[in-house]
């Protein structure tokens, strides 16, 4: 039987294996801040691209609106207003769209898309694996409204977040050509460590739901986005003569 060790050798070991410990359970704690980290950056980076869409529906949606209403005023304004004044009522009695609150019900309108694109878009990553692999021979097999729908629209979205976070970064920077390079940059950092693993999660996992017209559904409420997302998010459309 070994004699015991001293008690300054006892308490030693002890803090070692204390500190052990501490570090093992540190570094569980930071790689799970990590990753948590990381998808609510990739939430956030959709929840920008997708706002950034929906501004440009309310501005369409209110001229559609607008126009719509001008088209009921000229086609039927005159016969529903001629047949309320033989009924002995106002002119305007049956003219139901006169009056209508056509910019709150565009904002409406975006904002119920925003909120559904926001949810679709977010949930196509964050109900997968971690390390998904992305697969030509996958996607083909899966391939569907959906499966076409949801990589080009995340795409655009995600690269309309990141730009929309360069272009704030620039707005806090001097006004210098550096600051331009620089926000740039930040945007594709910001591209590559959040919204290219997000992107590549979703598509990854694409199969075929055996619901088209629940697809369908989905698509109406993400093209409209994704095209938006893409035509006003994505910075080379300026680049361009």
């Amino acid at each position: 039987m070994s004699p015991p060790r001293p008690l300054a050798i006892r308490i030693v070991v002890g803090i070692g294996r204390l500190l052990g410990r501490l570090l093992r359970g540190s570094d569980r704690a930071a790689g799970g801040l990590a990753r948590v980290s990381a998808t609510l950056g990739q939430v956030a980076l959709v929840c920008l691209g997708v706002h950034l869409a929906a501004d440009q529906l309310d501005d369409r949606a209110l001229a559609g609106l607008t126009a719509l209403q001008g088209w009921l005023d000229t086609t039927l304004a005159g016969p529903l207003g001629g047949a309320a004044e033989s009924m002995g009522m106002g002119f305007d009695a049956l003219l139901f769209w006169d009056g209508l609150p056509l910019s709150t019900m565009s904002a409406w309108l975006a904002l119920v898309v925003e909120l559904l694109a926001a949810a679709l878009l977010c949930s196509s990553f964050l109900l997968t694996g971690r390390k998904p692999t992305l697969s030509w021979s996958a996607w083909r097999s899966a391939l569907s409204i959906h499966a076409l729908v949801l990589p080009i629209t995340l795409a655009g979205v995600l690269l309309a977040g990141s730009w929309s976070m360069a272009m704030a970064a620039e707005d806090l920077m001097p006004v210098h050509v550096a600051s331009r390079w620089a926000a740039g940059l930040l945007g594709l950092a910001v591209l590559l460590r959040f919204g290219l693993p997000a992107w590549g999660r979703a598509v990854a996992v694409l199969e075929r739901s055996g619901k088209p017209r629940r697809d369908l559904l989905v698509a109406l409420v993400m093209t409209p986005v994704g095209l938006l997302a893409w035509m006003h998010g994505v910075p080379i459309w300026g680049w361009l003569p």
